[in-house]
């Protein structure tokens, strides 16, 4: 869609959130069907990966328990990322280095989004 857009065959624009796209040549039908086949996959491919997991209830008493003797294990995980409301970040994490990591990326997407739309280059 990029390339379509650099290429003058697309013309695409925000409209208060909402991205938009104008184009009177076919190949603008590219990407929209690409983006449209992989939900449909998505949805797809989410049911069938559940009748494999559980097709064996032998299995899933299996891995119950190997869950839960890793509980035992006092296994830790770390988990951090951001949620971008408009220009408003909200940063949520439980590992200081994780939470560091969205602060920068979060940074850096506002500075992106600054540039681009007060054309500060």
């Amino acid at each position: 869609m990029i390339v379509l857009a650099i290429e003058g065959f697309i013309e695409a624009g925000l409209f208060l959130f909402f991205p938009f796209v104008i184009s009177s040549s076919p190949l603008a039908i590219i990407p929209f069907m690409l983006i449209f086949s992989g939900i449909i996959l998505l949805f797809i491919s989410f049911p069938s990966e559940l009748n494999k997991k559980y097709d064996n209830p032998d299995e899933m008493y299996h891995e119950y328990h190997r869950e839960y003797e890793q509980e035992d294990g006092k296994k830790e995980s770390h988990v951090g990322g951001f949620l971008m409301i408009g220009p408003i970040p909200i940063i949520f994490g439980n590992d200081r280095r994780l939470i560091y990591i969205s602060i920068a990326i979060a940074i850096s997407i506002i500075a992106i989004y600054l540039v681009i739309t007060f054309h500060l280059l």
